[in-house]
C-alpha cells in the first residue's frame, strides 16, 4: 500500500484539526531463537534475514560460535518454523564443507542478507549480501581483502560467491532486500564519512537487476539532530549502524539503527568513532527509487533501545519485516550488553569481559509487531480532513482505505468535483481495516479522469486515523 509519509507529493490541503503520527510497535518480549549448539553457543543475531514461503517462515541468521574469538564472525545459521514463533534449527545438507553445527550453511558471511529475485535463472533464485575478509571464522578461503561480497543460490542452503572480489568497500553491516514495486534488489551498506571533524557511520544505497549489483551511492548521513537526539537520551552523540527497509509500493520504509555512543571515543588519530554505546531504531521513508530519505518528524523512536530487560544495549534488525496475517512482524535481535562491552577505552578485547558475554551470549532473537501498513499516517483530533491526489490513473479502480475509527468516529470521502461521489452520499467507514473499499450510495468504483488528469478523493475524518491508500483496479 501506499503509506501516508507526512511530505508525500500526493498529499493535498489538511483542514481542521490534522495531525501527523507514527505508528507504534509491541514487542514479543521472549526470545524465539537462543544459541544451544557449537556454531551459535555464543550468542545468534539477526544481521540476517526471515522469509515467508510455502506458507512458512525461515530464518538466515549471524550465529556467534561457541570458540568466538572476539571479532566479527562470518557463519550463518538457518533455522525454520511454521508459525514465527517455535522455531527449529534443521540438519542441512551442504558438500564439501566442514561445520561446527548441523544448521550452518556455506555461506560465509557477516551480516549476511537473503532476498529472492522472481526474475532470476533458477541456480540464482536467492540472492545474499554480505561483509566477508581473511581470518574471520566461517569466511570463504579464497578471499584476500575485506568488503561487501554477493552470492546466489537455488535452495538458500548452498552458497555460491559471484566474485572473489568485494563488490564494494567498506565493513561490518549491509542489509538487502526485494523490492517488487521497483522491480530490483536493494541494498544499505554502512560507509564512514566525517561530519564536524568526527567519522560517523552513514548510509549508502546500491541495488540489483539482472543479477548486476550497481555502485553504492551515498544516501543518509548522521546530523546535528541525530546528536541532540542522543544527547536528550543520556549518550554523547549518535551515528547509524545499519537499515533494514521494507518496501510499500513504490515507496521504501527504513528502519534505521540509531547508534548512540557514551564516551570514550576510540583514541586513535584520524578514527575518532563512538564505538560505546547502544542502539535504538527510528523511522526513516523514501517516497520514490534515488529520493532522498527523510525522518519521521522529531525522529522518535520507533524502538527504544531500553525496551527489553534481557536486550539492554539494543537492538538489530533483521534485512525486511514479514507479512503475517494482518501484522507486519520485524525479527531483531537483543544485545544483552552495550555495543563494545568487552572492550578496553582503547579497543582493546579484554578476554575476561568477552568470556563472561560468551556465557551469557552476545544476543537473542525475537520480533515487534504491528498491523500492517500502520507506521505513518493523519489522525483527526478530533476532526478534519486530508485530500490524496491520483493521478494520470488509466482504468476504473477501487480506492482502498487503511484507517481505525474510535467507538464513536467514522471516515467518509469524496470525489472533488464529482457530484455521484460527494461526502453526503459516502458510505462511512467505521471500526478499523486494513484495507476497505471506499464507497458511496451510487458505487464504490473510481472512474479515471478525462486527459489522463488528476482526481482528488478527499476524505472527512471524525475521531478516526487514515494510514495508508491503495488504488486496486477492477479486474
Amino acid at each position: 500500500m501506499e503509506l501516508l509519509f507526512e511530505s508525500r507529493l500526493c498529499i493535498g490541503e489538511l483542514t481542521g484539526k490534522m495531525r501527523f503520527v507514527q505508528g507504534r510497535a509491541v514487542l514479543h518480549e521472549e526470545p524465539v531463537l537462543v544459541g544451544d549448539n557449537a556454531g551459535d553457543e555464543s550468542g545468534v543475531s539477526i544481521y540476517g534475514t526471515v522469509l515467508r514461503e510455502a506458507g512458512g517462515f525461515r530464518m538466515w541468521y549471524q550465529a556467534w560460535p561457541r570458540d568466538w574469538q572476539g571479532n566479527d564472525a562470518a557463519l550463518v545459521g538457518y533455522a525454520e518454523s511454521a508459525d514465527g514463533i517455535e522455531w527449529r534449527k534443521p540438519s542441512i545438507v551442504v558438500p564439501g564443507v566442514e561445520r561446527t553445527a548441523p544448521n550452518l550453511t556455506n555461506l560465509g558471511f557477516h551480516s549476511p542478507s537473503v532476498f529472492i529475485d522472481p526474475g532470476a535463472p533458477a541456480r540464482e533464485r536467492y540472492r545474499a549480501t554480505g561483509y566477508a575478509g581473511p581470518g574471520h571464522a566461517g569466511s570463504h578461503a579464497a578471499l584476500t581483502a575485506r568488503g561487501y561480497y554477493t552470492a546466489h543460490s537455488s535452495d538458500g542452503l548452498s552458497w555460491e560467491l559471484d566474485r572473489t572480489e568485494p563488490v564494494w568497500p567498506g565493513a561490518d553491516v549491509i542489509t538487502s532486500i526485494h523490492h517488487p514495486g521497483q522491480q530490483r534488489g536493494l541494498v544499505a551498506l554502512k560507509q564512514t564519512v566525517r561530519y564536524r571533524g568526527v567519522p560517523r557511520r552513514a548510509i549508502w544505497n546500491a541495488g540489483c537487476r539482472n543479477g548486476s549489483w550497481t555502485r553504492a551511492e551515498r544516501a543518509l548521513v548522521p546530523d546535528d539532530f541525530d546528536d541532540v537526539a542522543a544527547i536528550s537520551r543520556g549518550f554523547a552523540g549518535g551515528d547509524y549502524y545499519g537499515m533494514g527497509m521494507l518496501p510499500a509500493a513504490g515507496s521504501t520504509v527504513g528502519f534505521l539503527w540509531q547508534f548512540r555512543h557514551t564516551l570514550p571515543r576510540t583514541p586513535r588519530v584520524g578514527r575518532e568513532a563512538g564505538v560505546f554505546g547502544s542502539v535504538g531504531v527510528s523511522l526513516v521513508f523514501q517516497e520514490a527509487a534515488c529520493d532522498c530519505w527523510q525522518h519521521a518528524p522529531g525522529r522518535t523512536d520507533f524502538l527504544p533501545s531500553d525496551a527489553l530487560p534481557w536486550a539492554e544495549g539494543g537492538f538489530y534488525t533483521a534485512s525486511t519485516p514479514v507479512e503475517s496475517g494482518d501484522e507486519h512482524r520485524l525479527y531483531l535481535c537483543g544485545a544483552r550488553h552495550t555495543h563494545g562491552w568487552y572492550l578496553d577505552s582503547s579497543w582493546k578485547v579484554q578476554d575476561r569481559w568477552k568470556s563472561e558475554l560468551m556465557r551469557e551470549g552476545l544476543a537473542r532473537i525475537t520480533f515487534a509487531r504491528w498491523p500492517k501498513w500502520r507506521l505513518f499516517g493523519y489522525t483527526a483530533d478530533p476532526d478534519g480532513s486530508i485530500e490524496i491526489h491520483l493521478d494520470g490513473f488509466e482504468q476504473v479502480s477501487h480506492f482502498i482505505l487503511n484507517y481505525e475509527c474510535e467507538p464513536t468516529g467514522f471516515v467518509r470521502a469524496e470525489v472533488v468535483g464529482d457530484a455521484t461521489r460527494t461526502v453526503d452520499l459516502a458510505v462511512p467507514l467505521t471500526g478499523s481495516s486494513p484495507g476497505a473499499v471506499v464507497a458511496w450510495q451510487g458505487g464504490d468504483r473510481l472512474a479515471p479522469a478525462d486527459r489522463a488528469g488528476r482526481t482528488t478523493v478527499r476524505l472527512h475524518l471524525e475521531r478516526a486515523t487514515v494510514w495508508a491508500f491503495e488504488l486496486r483496479p477492477v479486474s
